[in-house]
């Protein structure tokens, strides 16, 4: 019966690393999300600059 226990406990442990393994994906895909908006926001940014300056 305690070894029932001890395997449940150590399921749950692993459980608990692979969902915070899954939440730092997660988190860094949002991180990389965000760094491609930024550097696509920059890319518009300045081709608006020198359409104005043709202009």
């Amino acid at each position: 019966m305690a070894q029932l226990d001890i395997e449940h406990a150590r399921d749950g442990m692993s459980h608990t690393r692979l969902q915070a393994r899954q939440a730092g994906y997660v988190h860094h895909a949002q991180i990389m999300l965000v760094a491609a908006s930024l550097a696509a926001a920059g890319i518009v940014a300045v081709a608006a600059t020198m359409m104005t300056t043709l202009l």
